[in-house]
């Protein structure tokens, strides 16, 4: 594969992804998920950026600052998701020494 044709699918592949994945992070509830994938846009948004023509590196910069802005948005609500805590305020219950189940 020629050189030049390498680096225009790999900017190509990097200006849809970082899309893709910022439309995926606008569409999940989940802090957590959303704060990965935003970060993902940002990290899939530079390709295009650096080696891209005009049409491409202004999408990756739009990409890139709304997946900036969804970031620092989502930085503080990303530790407060109680994941897990549900169940640790009950109690197990007590067991006694009968088998369970018919006899």
């Amino acid at each position: 594969m020629e050189q030049g044709r390498l680096k225009a699918a790999l900017v190509s592949i990097g200006f849809w992804l970082a899309w893709l994945l910022l439309g995926a992070a606008f569409l999940i509830s989940s802090p957590a998920a959303r704060f990965m994938l935003a970060f993902l846009t940002v990290s899939c948004a530079v390709v295009p950026l650096a080696f891209g023509d005009t049409k491409r590196r202004v999408g990756a910069v739009i990409a890139l600052i709304l997946g900036v802005a969804l970031t620092v948005s989502l930085v503080g609500r990303v530790g407060q998701v109680p994941y897990g805590t549900k169940h640790h305020g009950q109690q197990s219950p007590p067991v006694s020494g009968q088998p369970v189940g018919p006899r």
